[in-house]
């Protein structure tokens, strides 16, 4: 009768837990069902007088669910007192689970083999059909356990971690026995199978702790020049909600597609996983940026374009003025410079293209037309030249290897005046040669003031000599070589 009396009293406090719904209780409502049951299933054999093998079965049940009961209470202070209130350390469910299995499996065999004197291990091993069959029906099961398992061990895959599996992006809620709960960008839940992830390759965008690059795809015409085009989308870039300052976003020319120059544009940012926060107003202000900056993206097309045959006399005219601006050969006569300007090539680079090498053979003198270049020796920057200024002259003239590295230091034009354009010049005029000589000296004088290395008239007056004479040669005029100093500039 106390039995009887003992289960109708924890049905009533379930009951009362259900109605109150205090968590606490609720929590253990289960266990206390199952107590209020083997308490009555007592009371019920002790009632009709039920053989011995009846009472220690139902006295069996009673004490494997108290046991329970105790298991999950120590449990309980165990994780979610000492260790994730005391110690701050959040130990994984499915770990949790595992663990709470093997104790309740352990109290349940004790009990079984005390009170019916049954040997549930020594049963299981010694049948081994059962074990087959067993192994058989719970193979996708274990599967996936063992995937969790080793998704928990690993710790690659935590809560609050956001991943992209198949075509979802979501974070982690949940890492279950069977399953892992995502939550997605919008706001839905997906039970995502661990033996799934396991097999499956996954991007992991991370926490928000960690910057991650969202690339972005822009297609400009060939109309605008690629380093134009970069410093465009750079400005858009930097001006983004949710691109971070640092790193700084990254403009690359990705491809030539058929209808325009692919670039592709790393944004970073702290949160990846809302990438079209980050693509919607950037691709917005793109297109505007673009449209001001009267550079076209064009749509997928295929013209048959029959290309006028391209006369040189079309670049002469800047070819001429960037000749005319330059020091070395302005005040030339006009017929002279046409002259000079037909057999001389314009020339573009990119920022950071090197025009000339150290050690390269000296073919060509330059002009910059438009832009600015740097002047580096064993990678150390030692000068800059602008617009109108020429480089690379007497190293071209006296034969020798260049002596330092030019390297253009924004978009830069410039006219390439080789030994045939030279020759051109000084057939029709010859009196030049000690014009031009006198001109080269003066500026090598300019520069030695400049690094407190002046030459002496002597040397001066040879070097002129030497000048002349390399002049004079590329016309076949030259007979021997002048005594003097030389020096190679770039």
């Amino acid at each position: 009768m106390i039995n009887l009396l003992l289960g109708l009293a924890v049905l009533l406090v379930v009951l009362f837990a259900r109605m109150t719904r205090l968590e606490l209780l609720r929590r253990f409502s289960p266990g206390l069902t199952l107590l209020s049951a083997a308490l009555v299933g007592v009371a019920v054999v002790d009632l009709v007088g039920a053989s011995d093998t009846w009472r220690k079965w139902t006295l069996s049940v009673l004490l494997i669910v108290l046991g329970y009961l105790m298991g999950r209470i120590v449990l309980l202070v165990v994780f979610e007192w000492l260790l994730a209130q005391r110690a701050g350390i959040e130990v994984p469910r499915l770990a949790r689970d595992i663990l709470a299995v093997a104790v309740y499996a352990a109290i349940a065999t004790v009990v079984i083999h005390k009170m019916a004197g049954v040997d549930l291990g020594g049963l299981l091993a010694t049948s081994a059909v059962i074990t087959v069959v067993i192994g058989l029906a719970l193979q996708e099961t274990l599967g996936t356990l063992l995937a969790g398992l080793a998704l928990t061990w690993e710790r690659r895959v935590e809560t609050g971690t956001w991943l992209e599996f198949d075509s979802h992006v979501g974070r982690v809620e949940e890492l279950g026995w069977r399953s892992t709960v995502l939550r997605t960008v919008l706001g839905e839940r997906i039970l995502v199978p661990n033996s799934s992830i396991a097999r499956t390759s996954l991007r992991l965008l991370g926490d928000g702790s960690r910057p991650v690059a969202v690339p972005v795809m822009v297609g400009v015409s060939y109309g605008a020049a690629p380093h134009d085009v970069k410093v465009v989308l750079a400005e858009v870039a930097a001006d983004v909600p949710g691109v971070l300052p640092r790193p700084r976003p990254e403009i690359l020319t990705r491809e030539f597609a058929d209808s325009a120059i692919v670039y592709e544009c790393r944004l970073w940012t702290s949160r990846p996983w809302s990438d079209s926060a980050v693509r919607d107003p950037f691709l917005t202000r793109a297109y505007v940026a673009l449209q001001r900056a009267g550079m076209e993206i064009p749509f997928p097309q295929r013209t048959l374009h029959v290309a006028p045959r391209r006369r040189e006399t079309d670049a002469l005219p800047g070819v001429a003025a960037a000749l005319e601006r330059c020091p070395l050969f302005s005040g030339l006569p006009p017929e002279a410079l046409e002259l000079l300007a037909q057999h001389s090539h314009r020339l573009r680079f990119a920022p950071g293209e090197a025009v000339v090498r150290k050690d390269d053979a000296s073919r060509a003198l330059y002009v910059i037309a438009s832009g600015q270049v740097t002047v580096e020796v064993d990678g150390v920057t030692v000068g800059s030249l602008e617009t109108g200024n020429v480089f690379g002259e007497i190293a071209f003239l006296t034969g020798k290897p260049r002596t330092a590295t030019v390297r253009s230091g924004s978009p830069l034009e410039v006219v390439e005046i080789d030994s045939e354009s030279l020759r051109a010049l000084l057939a029709d005029h010859p009196e030049l040669a000690t014009q031009l000589a006198e001109r080269m000296v003066r500026r090598q004088d300019g520069l030695d003031a400049a690094a407190n290395a002046a030459s002496t008239p002597r040397e001066r007056r040879g070097l002129v000599a030497s000048l002349r004479e390399s002049l004079l040669r590329l016309v076949g005029s030259g007979r021997q070589s002048g005594s003097g100093s030389e020096s190679g500039l770039y």
